[in-house]
């Protein structure tokens, strides 16, 4: 699904550096608008022709950038993605040691379970079971998580398989959704929620440093 000219016009035959970039802004505030709905009113709320009305365009104008529902939930989970493996990629960068490595990784995986874009994950979960489409998505955005992951675990523990190191990043994957799934009912900053933030890092950082033959 390539991205065509980001110009207003589909008929544009070659536009202008101002025109690209009104398109990329459009095409943001498809996103974010979007999103919006998405983490408001939830997943059967987002209808192509209500965001441009939103936008004050028309659906045909929309339809240019995203033709269906399923490009702009792609679009919105590319991105969302992106900015996390973006999070985690830095967090890794801040320190030099094994142990820090491993626990900045953490800290910022566990930092996305916190932060409000997670419910945008928690309800692509919830409709994956029910709609092909959307399972495809998921699975497309955890199997490029887990390779991120796994890119920086090559730095960080090289004398490992690949194959465990894989295992390691889906393992963890699975861990941080279901830390994440925990704080829908849970109050991230109540003790019992710290505690177990505590140990779910404890007990990953242990695990992925063990040696492989344990």
């Amino acid at each position: 699904m390539g991205l065509r000219n980001l110009d207003d016009s589909p008929t544009a035959a070659s536009p202008t550096l101002p025109a690209r970039k009104k398109g990329r802004e459009r095409r943001q505030q498809i996103i974010d608008t979007a999103k919006e709905v998405l983490m408001t009113s939830g997943i059967t709320s987002l209808v192509l022709r209500d965001i441009a009305v939103q936008l004050g365009i028309t659906h045909g104008n929309l339809q240019y950038y995203f033709p269906t529902k399923e490009d702009l939930l792609v679009a919105i989970f590319d991105q969302e993605l992106l900015a996390y493996t973006d999070s985690l990629h830095r967090a890794a960068k801040q320190t030099t040691s094994r142990q820090g490595r491993i626990a900045a990784i953490l800290d910022a995986g566990l930092a996305v379970t916190k932060s409000k874009s997670t419910s945008l994950w928690r309800m692509l979960i919830s409709f994956a079971d029910q709609r092909p489409q959307l399972a495809e998505i998921l699975k497309k955005q955890n199997l490029q998580y887990d390779l991120e992951l796994a890119s920086e675990l090559a730095l960080i523990i090289p004398e490992v398989t690949e194959d465990r190191r894989k295992h390691i990043a889906q393992i963890t994957r699975m861990m941080l959704d279901g830390f994440s799934i925990q704080l829908t009912w849970d109050d991230p900053n109540s003790p019992e929620m710290r505690a177990l933030e505590s140990e779910l890092k404890v007990t990953l950082a242990s695990w992925i440093l063990a040696p492989e033959d344990r």
